[in-house]
């Protein structure tokens, strides 16, 4: 009699073990579940003042446990605005435990990684960088996101006129060159607005660095149609009269700030060798663009002025031994 019982104990112990299992199992992720946000609990305890306070408490675990807090505090309240301020003061500790815990999961990046967060961030600054200079609106075609030159022409660091800048202070752009622009605007600075009767035709543009860098390597660039010229090297003489131009383009096509008559005889020094013109706004301005080159001078041009040209005199001290000729 005693062995079916016996035998059967183990079954109901089994069973009772398993129910007991799959309660706890249930029980488990219901008492980690988040029912309500718990930075915005306050707002939620006020919506259920006190009588659905102990309702929404008793009908959920999970809510149970986000609201126990609220719920003892209620119970021992001696007025409702004293009420809100001891909730209000429990749910800013809960807020700041809950920072706490999650501030506690985040690992220390390593030096690797801050390295190249720091090269990021280096990069954007550089992106975001900006240069902004003036030009003379009638010389521009503007397009979006980029202005055409319709002749020759000047990107400055002022509106002052061009003949009173230094060749530091202004960089020559060629007819035809198209240079991608950011931003335009009108001039509002009061410093450039009272410097002439013409500031209003100009226009303040600003480019990304790198255009502005490219301008400037432009500096001292010049071309010349080579066969007026003897090659000793790093020195080009004039075998004719001849011009130096800032650009290919024939010289009877030229405005006189655009290029220097260059007498027979006189030497210009230069930074290396004569090349030949690779500019894709040169290559292509007319058939005799490949009997030009480019040269970069080896210091500033020294000129006079004869009516509206500029003629060439030397460079450095050969001024001198020109006067005493």
């Amino acid at each position: 009699v005693r062995a079916p019982s016996a035998l059967a104990a183990p079954s109901c112990t089994m069973a009772a073990a398993a129910g007991a299992g799959a309660a706890a199992g249930a029980a488990g992720p219901m008492a980690k579940l988040t029912i309500w946000p718990q930075e915005d609990m306050l707002r939620l305890v006020g919506l259920l003042q006190v009588s659905g306070l102990g309702a929404v408490v008793a009908s959920c675990t999970a809510m149970s446990r986000q609201l126990q807090a609220p719920a003892q505090a209620s119970g021992r309240r001696e007025d409702s605005a004293r009420y809100l301020q001891m909730v209000q003061a429990q749910q800013v500790l809960l807020s700041l435990e809950s920072a706490l815990s999650e501030a506690a999961g985040v690992t220390t990046p390593s030096a690797s990684s801050s390295a190249e967060a720091w090269k990021s961030l280096q990069t954007f600054e550089c992106s975001a960088m900006t240069a902004h200079g003036y030009c003379y609106g009638p010389d521009w075609e503007v397009k979006p996101g980029k202005l055409v030159s319709k002749k020759g022409t000047w990107f400055k660091t002022s509106t002052q006129f061009s003949w009173e800048l230094s060749d530091q202070q202004r960089l020559y752009l060629p007819t035809g060159i198209v240079v991608p622009i950011l931003q335009i605007g009108r001039v509002t600075a009061p410093t450039e607005l009272k410097r002439h009767d013409w500031v209003s035709q100009h226009i303040r543009v600003w480019v990304k660095p790198q255009i502005a860098k490219m301008l400037e390597a432009r500096c001292g660039t010049w071309f010349v149609y080579y066969p007026h010229f003897e090659d000793q090297g790093n020195v080009l003489i004039a075998i004719v009269d001849s011009w130096m131009k800032r650009t290919t383009q024939m010289s009877g096509e030229l405005e006189p700030f655009e290029m220097i008559y260059v007498p027979k005889g006189l030497p210009i020094h230069l930074v290396g060798e004569a090349v030949t013109v690779e500019e894709e706004w040169e290559k292509f301005r007319h058939q005799h663009v490949h009997l030009h080159r480019k040269i970069v001078l080896a210091s500033p041009p020294l000129t006079m002025k004869q009516d509206k040209y500029d003629i060439f005199v030397g460079q450095g001290n050969d001024r001198l031994v020109l006067a005493g000729r």
